[in-house]
């Protein structure tokens, strides 16, 4: 029997976030993420309680029960589900404004970010999505 699997949340429409979301896929080795973009249906359901105006501010981690971990906020969480990612995590944890604060800076400046990516970059991301996805 398989176990739930966390929603990983992003902007399919972001470059950025396409790359930010397939690397952290590929540390994903457990398996224990699904991608879900903004843009999914799925995402009134999996962000019911996100107020609307908040959803595409930052990236989300929607856990099986439905708790949303959002921002920086998510980031502790995330690195507990990847193998070898426990130390960053806590002193992320540790340190939450801290957190928050790098995240706001890329997050805010997530467009800038994108348009210095190479397309072939955001091309891989895209694959690696879809096929995560099941889209592929």
């Amino acid at each position: 029997m398989s176990r739930p699997r966390w929603a990983l949340i992003y902007d399919h429409e972001c470059g950025m976030c396409r790359v930010a979301a397939a690397l952290v896929l590929c540390a994903d080795r457990r398996r224990s993420l699904m991608p879900v973009a903004l843009q999914d249906a799925r995402i009134t359901e999996l962000l019911a309680s996100v107020p609307r105006g908040r959803w595409a501010q930052s990236w989300h981690l929607a856990a099986p029960g439905g708790r949303v971990y959002s921002g920086g906020a998510a980031i502790p969480e995330l690195c507990r589900l990847l193998p070898g990612f426990g130390a960053p995590g806590l002193l992320c944890g540790a340190a939450p404004d801290v957190t928050e604060r790098v995240y706001a800076g890329l997050a805010g400046n997530r467009r800038r970010i994108g348009a210095r990516i190479p397309g072939r970059l955001v091309g891989w991301a895209t694959g690696i999505l879809d096929e995560r996805s099941g889209r592929a």
